[in-house]
């Protein structure tokens, strides 16, 4: 998978679960859960799809559609692209599903507006989540290249199994990935660190996601500290960039 499609694919399996990782650390994107159960599956091409589901004003991100859900169908990955942007073009849809509860639906706008302004937007009053949740993004992106990708399988192999865990006493929590399994996650991870990467302050975590960190002049002064299996930080943190980027590129329709 390239292209839209890997595109596409990032936006449902990295971006899209921040909606239940940040709802627990933010008061305004959890009141725009408040309302009836409801879940919307959104489908396309190249067996893409996402399942959001709002249980008892509770978020949650699984891949396969049910019964009973708003089921919205995209022609193309470039359509699903534009769903998720957050550049406000329009989108073609088909709700191909559960015409009769879109309504109840309608509520997920304000919680892509709020997630949108968390990922997307550096102020005071969110710094810490925004700096969380781009790296949880990032991580995510890196586990869906890893398994997306046709150059994933040889790079994953090189890279070998092993959790990599990612802290700042800012962080509600710290994340991981586990290689094993390319799952990710926050707080306790499954297994023993291979490698722990630990950020002193929220400025070297922007820098990191800016790609802007001199890596060797912040292990230096201790703004930044990794213990275990060094290469394994520095493989994985190519991947994280090159994840990263294509969520970056403008998007064709």
């Amino acid at each position: 998978m390239t292209g839209d499609a890997l595109k596409a694919a990032l936006y449902l399996e990295a971006v899209l679960p921040m909606l239940p990782l940040l709802v627990r650390h933010d008061v305004s994107l959890a009141s725009s859960f408040e309302g009836p159960d409801v879940a919307v599956s959104f489908c396309g091409p190249d067996e893409l799809c996402a399942r959001l589901a709002f249980t008892a004003g509770q978020p949650s991100v699984t891949f396969i559609p049910q019964s009973g859900d708003v089921r919205l169908w995209f022609p193309s990955a470039g359509q699903l692209i534009r769903a998720f942007d957050g550049l406000g073009r329009f989108t073609f849809a088909l709700p191909v599903a559960g015409f009769t509860r879109l309504l109840r639906a309608r509520r997920l706008q304000a919680a892509g507006q709020r997630l949108e302004t968390l990922l997307n937007t550096r102020t005071d009053s969110h710094l810490g989540l925004h700096a969380w949740g781009s790296l949880a993004v990032g991580i995510r992106a890196a586990a869906t290249w890893l398994r997306r990708h046709p150059d994933g399988p040889a790079v994953l192999a090189q890279l070998g199994t092993g959790v990599a865990v990612f802290t700042c006493p800012a962080f509600p929590e710290s994340l991981w990935i586990d290689l094993s399994t390319l799952t990710t996650g926050s707080g306790n991870p499954p297994a023993s660190p291979t490698v722990r990467i630990e950020f002193a302050d929220l400025v070297t975590v922007l820098a990191e996601l800016d790609h802007q960190l001199d890596a060797p002049a912040a292990l230096g002064l201790g703004k930044l500290r990794i213990t275990g299996y060094l290469p394994l930080a520095e493989n994985l943190g190519q991947i994280m960039l090159k994840a990263g980027n294509l969520l970056k590129q403008g998007a064709r329709s």
